[in-house]
């Protein structure tokens, strides 16, 4: 019982890992199908992002910024 407890507590402090995704994995995903071009120009081949680092980039590249 002590143990499962112990497990509780550390989910709770946030120490959960945010998902990434490969270059090709978010430009074939339906979530960024309209913006696949940029996309392809802009993620570089060999590294992964989250979500919310994709749409940093996006916004950032959207206001003329690269």
């Amino acid at each position: 019982m002590a143990a499962k407890k112990e497990m509780n507590n550390e989910a709770v402090k946030g120490e959960v890992a945010a998902l990434t995704f490969s270059k090709s994995q978010i430009v074939k995903s339906r979530r960024y199908a309209a913006r696949c071009d940029a996309l392809n120009a802009l993620l570089e081949d060999g590294k992964t992002y989250s979500f919310s680092e994709v749409d940093k980039i996006l916004n950032k590249f959207d206001e003329g910024g690269n």
